[in-house]
């Protein structure tokens, strides 16, 4: 795509912030789910023309898998402005972030959180969805089970193993 830049920051600027998530109410669409979410340790922002387009956040993280300590690339925050979408900037984010966490990273899975819509988008990207409760903290508030579909997509030839998932944080 001609004129777009991907580009990696460790901080949003204030007006990327409001360009990328002030345009709308309820912009992931779970609001009514009351959910405390974690911020992202970086940002993977698509730009045209100065103008923030797509984002997608990640973090590196440990979950408990089953009794299992796993090491995974937390994504989250993934949102391209209304009057771009279905241009493609969603998925350059996703790719270059993907990248990211399977080449510099060093975690096992990507993992993420997402509502029944985008399931089939991210499938299209090698995830997959894993049937296992995922628990999260709410800060003071009691652990959740979180009523959002679970993906992965797994580095290196590895499976996804078996049990309940204990994220030990906040979501993202």
């Amino acid at each position: 795509m001609m004129g777009v830049e991907i580009r990696l920051a460790d901080r949003l600027r204030d007006e990327e912030r409001r360009q990328l998530f002030e345009w709308g109410e309820d912009l992931f669409g779970v609001g009514a789910l009351k959910v405390r979410w974690r911020p992202k340790e970086l940002h993977f922002v698509v730009e045209s023309a100065g103008r923030a387009l797509s984002h997608v956040g990640i973090l590196r993280h440990t979950v408990a898998v089953g009794g299992r300590q796993v090491t995974v690339g937390g994504v989250g925050g993934v949102i391209t402005v209304g009057e771009a979408q279905g241009s493609g900037y969603a998925s350059l984010a996703l790719e270059r972030a993907t990248a990211f966490m399977r080449d510099e990273l060093d975690v096992e899975f990507g993992f993420l959180f997402c509502r029944d819509p985008l399931v089939p988008f991210y499938e299209r990207h090698g995830w997959h969805l894993i049937a296992a409760p995922v628990t999260v903290e709410q800060g003071e508030d009691a652990p959740l089970v979180m009523p959002l579909n679970a993906m992965v997509l797994p580095f290196g030839g590895r499976r996804w193993p078996q049990g309940p998932v204990s994220l030990e944080s906040l979501p993202w």
